[in-house]
């Protein structure tokens, strides 16, 4: 079960925390977002506008060199449209990947996170209108604060 706390701020930059105990991870979410979804197999929620959606999975051979691979079939298999090659990430004590598209007028960032000490890795899909240049923002900063605790 993932646990927020508020984190007071300026009004603007206010974030709700989340520690998702059970794997070991810290993320950012505006207050406006609602959970819909909190387990052991997902975590989802929505905000204005926008949704995310957080899915582990363990694969104790999967390394950076495969999450290109493994974010393009996810992309694939959600019928991801307009979007190029995966961008390399590395970040927060996290290997991974992402890709941009299109699916059904939104705008979807996928992004595969790998923990390089553990077999549980991470899908995180972030829905938004297309063109909204706000939401795109908003999806950096959830991007962002992904870290292990």
């Amino acid at each position: 079960m993932i646990i927020a706390t508020i984190a007071l701020s300026s009004p603007l930059l206010a974030q709700n925390e989340y520690t998702w105990d059970e794997y070991g991870i810290k993320f950012s979410l505006a207050p406006d977002f609602v959970e819909k979804v909190n387990n052991n197999e997902e975590f989802s929620a929505d905000g204005d506008m926008m949704s995310i959606s957080i899915i582990p999975f363990k694969d104790e051979t999967i390394d950076d060199s495969d999450i290109a691979a493994y974010t393009i079939s996810i992309a694939k298999s959600i019928n991801l449209t307009s979007y190029e090659d995966v961008n390399v990430i590395s970040m927060n004590d996290f290997k991974g990947g992402y890709v941009e598209g299109v699916s059904d007028g939104a705008r979807i960032f996928l992004m595969g996170l790998i923990d390089p000490i553990s077999d549980t890795n991470f899908f995180v899909i972030i829905t938004f209108i297309d063109q909204d240049h706000v939401a795109t923002e908003e999806a950096i900063r959830m991007v962002k604060s992904f870290h292990k605790m």
